[in-house]
């Protein structure tokens, strides 16, 4: 199958699991973000997504793995990016999560998460390529700083970012590379970071998609008392099944491979997809 502009449309949708970032105590945030593929005008694609988000060690400021408090977080979130027009779409995203720390920290939280909402402009689309630009607002549900489970999750973020998509064949395969660089501005309660997303989608059979995904937070700034900067790359595979053309089945796994003052996350999910 030659790799053409229909394939790319072919394609919608399915870098989307990079908008299913999590965000942890220690603030990781992969973002809220779809892929460079817009949806066309008309239509959309809704996620329903739980995570399981845990971990009992730390990287410190050498890189180096130790023991710390221990953390959980369990999120439930809805994920939905319409197509308006064929170069522009709109993103929402509200979750609810339920975070704990255990250890001497002690504390807890049950609620609404951080809600995201925004807009992505198709800039140019050449061959088999196409490259958009996105902004984001971040809002989360409470701003005070008074529960130890919500560090790194108070801050209003602004997030604005350049997306390159490129489809193409892997052998038979249709495949993929997503890859985004963005820039965050947090408010008082966190320092600004730089994101660095990267995606490669193949499809082996044509109702299985695998997904081969990294995500890079790097920080900008000194951070503040209560919230050191710290740096952390996340990476994992999912595995999407098309049910039907409308339905799909996605399970992902995560872990954190490298970082500095960062949680090692360990993180499954479970999704379900509908395109309209």
């Amino acid at each position: 199958m030659p790799v053409t502009a229909d394939l790319l449309l072919r394609c919608r949708g399915i870098t989307c699991v990079a908008a299913l970032a999590m965000a942890s105590t220690c603030g990781f945030g992969g973002g809220a973000f779809a892929g460079a593929f817009n949806e066309p005008a008309g239509q959309g694609l809704v996620v329903l997504r739980g995570t399981y988000d845990n971990g009992d060690r730390v990287f410190d400021t050498s890189g180096r793995l130790n023991g710390g408090t221990p953390y959980t977080k369990r999120e439930a979130s809805v994920y939905v990016q319409y197509g308006v027009t064929d170069w522009l779409q709109v993103i929402l995203k509200p979750d609810l999560v339920s975070t704990s720390l255990g250890g001497a920290m002690g504390a807890s939280y049950t609620g609404l998460g951080t809600s995201e909402a925004g807009a992505q402009i198709r800039l140019l689309m050449f061959g088999p390529a196409v490259l958009a630009v996105q902004g984001t607002f971040h809002l989360p549900a409470t701003t005070r700083q008074r529960n130890a489970a919500l560090i790194g999750n108070t801050s209003r973020d602004t997030d604005g970012r350049a997306l390159l998509g490129i489809a193409f064949n892997l052998g038979s395969w249709p495949s993929f590379i997503d890859a985004g660089a963005g820039y965050r501005i947090r408010s008082a309660h966190a320092p600004d970071e730089v994101h660095m997303d990267l995606t490669l989608g193949t499809r082996p059979r044509s109702d299985t998609l695998l997904l081969f995904q990294s995500f890079t937070t790097l920080p900008v700034g000194q951070g503040v008392p209560w919230f050191p900067v710290s740096q952390y790359t996340n990476a994992g595979v999912s595995v999407v099944y098309d049910l039907n053309p409308r339905w799909s089945l996605q399970l992902s796994g995560f872990v954190t491979v490298e970082g500095r003052n960062a949680l090692r996350e360990r993180i499954v999910e479970t999704s379900v997809w509908y395109r309209f």
